[in-house]
């Protein structure tokens, strides 16, 4: 994917279906009705995934067409109406329509230190078991990831460092409660960039040039 088709999938930290829903919305709290290509103007999202999607919401009971209009004597184009608010977050819904209630990775472990963690400290490992459900296992691999950014971040404190010998222990992190900025879960961008989504801002981002630890 080049730089430019990135840049265009994630902005501000947005995801193209949340640009997608928060056109929608903006445009019906209006009392407007809308396009697919008006949404695109919008939105500045991919004309397929603008597609896609509407397909899914429509399957899904959140929009639906109330006219159409031909363009120019050769297509007809649909003219769509919100008709179920999901608030402010985009429905998250399959190709068929389904709605899809587990959360993502980072949903769930952002959630679980929320929860469970709030004023405690945690290693990685404990992260990702309490993160997982019945149907799908948070990896350590992913847990340990995502806490290291965050810490980079200064979301959370080490309270211990890890050790090796003959009594190993993990590096155990605390949230800190100034951090705590709200429901939705700090993302992880491909350029190492942590972009908080309840602040609406990048939190931080891996300098040029460094490495992994």
């Amino acid at each position: 994917m080049s730089r430019q088709s990135s840049q265009i999938e994630m902005i501000g930290g947005k995801s193209p279906r949340q640009r997608i829903w928060e056109a929608i919305r903006k445009l019906n709290g209006k009392g407007k009705t809308f396009t697919q290509s008006l949404i695109e103007k919008q939105a500045n999202a991919d004309v397929s995934i603008i597609k896609d999607y509407f397909s899914a919401l429509s399957k899904a009971g959140f929009i639906t067409v109330l006219d159409q209009e031909h363009v120019n004597g050769i297509c007809i184009r649909n003219i769509y109406q919100l008709i179920k608010d999901n608030g402010v977050e985009a429905p998250r819904v399959d190709k068929k329509g389904n709605l899809i209630t587990e959360g993502t990775y980072a949903e769930r472990m952002w959630g679980t230190m929320r929860r469970l963690f709030i004023g405690q400290d945690f290693n990685y490992r404990e992260l990702a078991a309490n993160a997982s459900t019945p149907t799908s296992t948070c990896s350590e691999i992913a847990a340990k990831s995502y806490v290291l950014l965050l810490a980079r971040a200064g979301y959370l404190e080490i309270t211990s460092r890890g050790k090796a010998g003959e009594k190993p222990a993990l590096t155990r992190y605390r949230l800190l409660r100034q951090m705590n900025t709200g429901v939705r879960a700090p993302m992880i961008q491909r350029t190492k960039l942590v972009f908080d989504q309840n602040l609406g801002k990048v939190i931080w981002q891996e300098p040029a040039g460094e490495q992994d630890e």
